[in-house]
């Protein structure tokens, strides 16, 4: 994965909910029924997150003077709420076209959003430079010298040069063109020379060892160096790892694990994402080659990431306890410990009543980041997880939804008395907690609390267990030890402890209901297909023959593949195979669009990615299989408000996939096998769906 070089620009994924964010209050837009149904007419242009809040937001703002306006667009940036920074950065670009601090944060905003070629054409206005076809990729592209002869590097801000110079750099993630990085070393370098600040000299060293300027890479972490006193006395936090990476450089491996210690003597006072971040430094410079102490390493410790399973109080129907109401003090004090133990600092969990509350609470107890992720609407899940135990319970989840981090959906749907939900949440969070420690450059600890005289049922603590490879990383608390059971240890037959359905006060629809299966699908269409004249028909439909001839030897084995005019669906049992296949198809039409010079313009495809539970039934038209239900919107949705050429999945999809990889990664240790990721993933923020689908939060998903 292309990390970031630039450990100063923060963490945009530190705020983001793992599923659907919405108001707990919000109405649910009514669902569209099957696949077929999705209407194929989508919109040409990139449909951006605006609403009439958020144009209100940013029209208000243009009270404040430009400088009030670019920090609040990178706070937005920061916060991971991209769309609404690009509404904001938008407005202000259209009010103040000459001011190039609102240019130069627009142009981040484009990049982030995958607006790549938008992106680095602003950035050449801003540099006054005329960008000339490049001959290997027939990209318009800029040289050294153009660079070294823009006015713009005399008279331009020394921040505003640092962040083109991060621009440069992060679209080198998506050109892999060394002459980006080249780019981004000269301009950093040119505003090193304006500020004499240790971020951008540290910034500019690093560039130029990753682009082979050793001798250059050197002379700036010792000019580093000179900026602050000896070991960095009275230095804040960033200053005190600008310092460190200048003698890591520099070769003294002891002075810079000082540095570290020194530094990290104020973590309490600093948010761990800095603390990542300088982690995630030595990580990407250890991949590219440099040799990185791995005591600095243990210096710089993320915080431990928990993953919680637990049983809910009992219900009032069971024939048989497993967790009466009177055990909760010792179930705290015993999760609080473990807590401790492991040092964890942020938690995923569900909230029913019981073991769940009782670890989000001991989390936020200690200080610690809650995470809930929901398996279905909450008006079930409260009926069905919470409302039994009684008001008391009612109470406590309600302020745990109030307090957490964030509160989040697996599936916004209805229950139906189908418990494969409650398996589907529990690898949407074991995915989010993945995603997430890999970020941090950590692995996540899962706690449960279990009973070990029952077996597994679909989304219970022992199917989450069983899925759980690595036993170091895993934490019992048996529920049998703490109830007197008078040494019986016959195992506990399920149908004793499963609610009565009698008993739940909703429609079950259980009897009519077809079956539900969770699957991951493909939606795209072709980007300017609308707009074909007649005499581009014959040249379109040989386009056709020859992608579908490509289609076939992508070799991805998969349920349902469907078209109809420029728009195709797929269907797979895995997200492994739908990301594949997503790739591979956008590839294609990258490559094959480019080879018809008769088309106005170049074939390009917009392509969505989505997990979620589906109903599969016989379609009693065509006398097929076919799958329908909300979650086929929803990924249909996506497509028209996805970037052109771009992969973009939403956060149910990303965290099957990142748990599906887990597994196959634990797989090839298991036999011995080195396993090669191929995936890279971009947070892109919480998006609007086209035709009011609601809200999405989406990455890009692109090949390493």
């Amino acid at each position: 994965m292309a990390k970031e070089i630039d450990h100063k620009s923060g963490e945009t994924s530190s705020k983001v909910d793992s599923g659907n964010t919405r108001d707990t209050n919000q109405e649910k837009p009514a669902a569209e029924n099957s696949a077929d149904s999705a209407d194929a007419a989508k919109p040409e242009s990139v449909v951006l997150y605006e609403d009439p809040e958020d144009e209100e937001f940013a029209s208000e703002t243009f009270g404040a003077s430009c400088d009030q306006i670019e920090n609040q667009i990178n706070e937005l940036i920061l916060t991971g709420h991209m769309f609404k920074a690009h509404v904001m950065a938008k407005k202000a670009f259209e009010k103040y076209p000459n001011n190039f601090g609102i240019a130069q944060v627009y142009a981040l905003v484009m990049l982030k959003t995958g607006a790549v070629d938008e992106s680095r054409k602003l950035v050449y206005s801003i540099l006054r430079i005329v960008p000339k076809e490049d001959e290997a990729t027939g990209a318009l592209m800029i040289t050294l010298e153009d660079l070294a002869n823009s006015k713009f590097l005399i008279d331009g801000r020394a921040d505003i040069i640092a962040n083109i110079g991060r621009i440069f750099q992060e679209s080198w993630k998506y050109s892999h063109c060394c002459r980006d990085l080249e780019i981004a070393r000269e301009l950093y370098l040119a505003s090193f020379k304006k500020d004499q600040k240790t971020h951008t000299g540290m910034n500019a060293a690093w560039l130029s060892w990753l682009t082979g300027e050793d001798a250059q890479a050197k002379q700036l972490a010792a000019a580093v160096l000179k900026l602050l006193p000896p070991f960095g006395l009275e230095a804040t936090f960033e200053e005190l790892i600008d310092l460190a990476e200048a003698q890591l450089l520099l070769g003294r491996e002891d002075d810079s694990c000082k540095l570290y210690e020194e530094a990290m003597k104020q973590s309490a006072e600093v948010n761990y994402i800095r603390i990542v971040n300088a982690r995630q430094q030595l990580c990407f410079l250890r991949e590219a080659g440099f040799k990185i102490p791995h005591r600095a390493l243990e210096i710089l410790v993320p915080p431990t990431i928990a993953v919680f399973t637990g049983y809910a109080i009992d219900h009032p129907s069971f024939r048989a306890s497993l967790f009466p109401q009177e055990i909760e003090e010792d179930v705290k004090r015993i999760v609080t410990e473990k807590l401790r133990s492991i040092n964890a600092k942020i938690g995923y969990s569900s909230a029913s009543c019981g073991a769940d509350i009782i670890f989000i609470e001991a989390l936020q107890s200690l200080g610690g980041e809650v995470n809930i992720i929901l398996p279905f609407a909450i008006s079930d899940f409260i009926e069905t997880n919470v409302r039994h135990a009684g008001p008391r319970w009612e109470k406590r989840f309600e302020h745990a939804l109030e307090t957490a981090h964030s509160v989040s959906f697996a599936c916004e749907d209805r229950y139906l008395g189908h418990d494969m939900l409650y398996r589907f949440s529990n690898h949407v969070m074991h995915g989010s907690a993945v995603m997430r420690g890999k970020f941090l450059t950590t692995e996540p600890h899962l706690m449960a609390v279990w009973h070990s005289r029952t077996d597994s049922i679909p989304g219970g603590p022992a199917d989450f267990i069983d899925r759980w490879t690595n036993i170091s990383t895993l934490h019992l608390i048996d529920l049998d030890e703490l109830t007197e059971n008078d040494g019986n240890v016959e195992k506990i037959d399920l149908p004793l402890v499963q609610p009565q359905k009698f008993s739940l006060n909703f429609d079950p629809f259980i009897s009519k209901s077809p079956d539900r299966v969770i699957k991951s699908m493909m939606f795209s269409d072709l980007s300017g297909y609308s707009k074909l004249q007649d005499e581009h028909i014959p040249s379109f439909l040989d386009f056709l023959e020859k992608l579908n001839n490509s289609i076939e030897k992508i070799g991805v084995s998969l349920e349902s593949l469907n078209t109809w005019g420029d728009a195709v669906f797929a269907v797979a049992d895995s997200a492994l195979k739908i990301a594949d296949f997503g790739l591979k198809y956008c590839d294609i039409i990258e490559s094959l669009g480019k080879k018809y010079p008769e088309f106005p313009f170049p074939i390009r495809a917009r392509i969505s990615l989505h997990s979620g539970p589906v109903f599969l039934a016989q379609d009693p038209f065509i006398k097929k299989i076919n799958f329908y239900g909300g979650h086929i919107n929803r990924a249909a949705r996506l497509e028209p408000v996805t970037a052109v050429g771009q992969v973009y999945a939403t956060q149910q999809f990303i965290s099957l996939l990142y748990g599906e990889i887990n597994d196959e990664h634990n797989e090839c240790i298991q036999k011995g096998l080195k396993y090669c990721e191929r995936y890279s993933t971009e947070y892109v923020g919480v998006i609007l769906l086209a035709k009011g689908f609601g809200q999405q939060e989406v990455y890009h998903l692109r090949w390493k």
